[in-house]
C-alpha cells in the first residue's frame, strides 16, 4: 500500500495525468504508469492505473455525453472488448517486454505522420476501426499505456473535439470495465489495490477539475497538437522504460 513520500509522488503524478487525460481524453497512463511502477508491482500498478482511468472516463463521459454517436466508435468498441480477456490472461502470465517494444516503435512511427498531416490509409479503410480498437486494448489492459493508438485513429477522422473526446471516453471506459470484472475474477484485486484507489481518487478530482478549465480554450488547432505530443511522448516513455534495463 501506498504511503509517505512515495503516495505523495503518486498523487502528484496523478494530479497531472488527470488533468491531461480530462482534456484529451486520453495519456493518463503514460504520466502515472512510470511512477507507480517505481513502487508497485507490475500487475498491481497496471490494475490501479486503469481503474483510477475509468473514474475520470466517466467524469469526461459525462461532461461530454451529448456529442456522443455510438455509430462512430461501434467497431472500434467492439475490436476493444474482444481483446480485453487476451489482455488481462497475458497480464497475469506473460513477458510482454517485445509487445511493448513493438507497440512503442508503431506509436512513434504513427504519431510523427499525424505530427506532418501525412494521411495513414489504414486509419480511413473500414477494417481500421475495431483493428486499432483490438490493437489499443490489447496495450491498455496489459501495459497501462495504450490510449495513443486509438488517438491515432480518432484524428485521422476529421471529428470535432467533443466528439474525438466523447468517442474515447466510451470506448477506453467500456474496456476498463470489463478489465477490471476480469482482473478481480484471476486475483489481481486485493484489499491493498483497493486502497491505493482510494487515496489517488482525490488528486484524480483535482486534476479533472483542472482540466475542466483547460478544456474551455481549446480550440481543434489546439486539441491535434495537445494530442500528438502526448502520442509521441507516450512511444518515447514506453520505449525508454523497455530499452533502458537492456
Amino acid at each position: 500500500m501506498l504511503s509517505g513520500l512515495e503516495l505523495i509522488l503518486v498523487m502528484f503524478a496523478v494530479f497531472i495525468g488527470s488533468t491531461v487525460m480530462g482534456t484529451v481524453s486520453f495519456g493518463m497512463g503514460l504520466v502515472v504508469a512510470p511512477v507507480l511502477l517505481l513502487f508497485l508491482a507490475p500487475q498491481s500498478a497496471v490494475v490501479v492505473v486503469n481503474s483510477i482511468i475509468a473514474i475520470v472516463l466517466v467524469l469526461v463521459l459525462v461532461q461530454v455525453r451529448h456529442n456522443l454517436d455510438l455509430k462512430l466508435i461501434r467497431g472500434m468498441t467492439l475490436g476493444g472488448l474482444v481483446a480485453v480477456p487476451i489482455g488481462v490472461l497475458a497480464l497475469n502470465s506473460a513477458d510482454p517486454t517485445l509487445l511493448k517494444i513493438i507497440i512503442a516503435v508503431t506509436i512513434l512511427a504513427l504519431g510523427a505522420l499525424s505530427l506532418f498531416n501525412v494521411q495513414i490509409p489504414m486509419t480511413q479503410r473500414k477494417f481500421s476501426s475495431p483493428v486499432f480498437g483490438f490493437m489499443t486494448s490489447l496495450s491498455v489492459t496489459t501495459l497501462s499505456i495504450g490510449g495513443p493508438l486509438a488517438a491515432i485513429y480518432v484524428l485521422a477522422q476529421k471529428w470535432p473535439p467533443d466528439t474525438m473526446r466523447a468517442s474515447l471516453a466510451f470506448y477506453f471506459l467500456i474496456s476498463y470495465l470489463l478489465a477490471f470484472v476480469l482482473y478481480a475474477w484471476v486475483g489481481l484485486v486485493d484489499r491493498d489495490t483497493l486502497v491505493n484507489i482510494g487515496l489517488l481518487t482525490p488528486a484524480l478530482l483535482a486534476g479533472f477539475g483542472l482540466a475542466t478549465l483547460i478544456v474551455k480554450w481549446i480550440n481543434e488547432r489546439v486539441f491535434r497538437y495537445v494530442a500528438i505530443a502526448v502520442i509521441i511522448t507516450g512511444g518515447v516513455v514506453l520505449l525508454v522504460r523497455e530499452l533502458t534495463p537492456l
